[in-house]
């Protein structure tokens, strides 16, 4: 039992951490970085789309925060490239950007975008993005977790 719950932990620790944060403005990148860090995330960065693909392909995230406007490869590009691939169809992605329009929204949301937020956004705003997608994530882990121990459990 105690070995069930240490892997519970562990997974509330470290698997639903991993978020790949994709924005040209490399500061920008950096203090969300850093704030992310402090509340325990574990993050990583791309400089553009293209750049987060192939993050994407050698690193499993649980998590994607893009902007839109970027060079090479935009955040809407890039979604619709990992909508386009199974294995990152179900990929969680927060979509952030400074000129949001309802076409752009109705764009990134039928290409699969969680969360929308327009630039600049509260922390707040942030935060309780990041929090309606890792926590039914973590439920169903929990869940699944629970239903396994019990299968080992006499």
């Amino acid at each position: 039992m105690l070995e069930c719950l240490e892997s519970l932990e562990e997974v509330k620790r470290g698997h639903m951490q991993q978020i790949l944060i994709v924005d040209d403005y490399e500061s920008g990148r950096h203090v969300l970085r850093v704030r992310l860090e402090m509340l325990g995330y574990h993050c990583h960065e791309a400089g553009n789309g293209a750049e987060a693909l192939s993050a994407i392909r050698s690193k499993d995230f649980d998590l994607v925060i893009t902007d839109h406007n970027m060079p090479v490869m935009t955040g809407l590009e890039l979604l619709q490239c990992l909508a386009e691939r199974p294995e990152t169809q179900r990929m969680p992605v927060i979509f952030v950007t400074g000129q949001l329009s309802n076409d752009l929204r109705d764009a990134a949301l039928r290409a699969g975008a969680l969360a929308i937020l327009e630039k600049p956004y509260e922390d707040e705003e942030l935060m309780r993005a990041i929090t309606g997608i890792f926590n039914p994530l973590l439920n169903r882990i929990h869940t699944s977790t629970k239903q396994e121990c019990r299968s080992v459990l006499p």
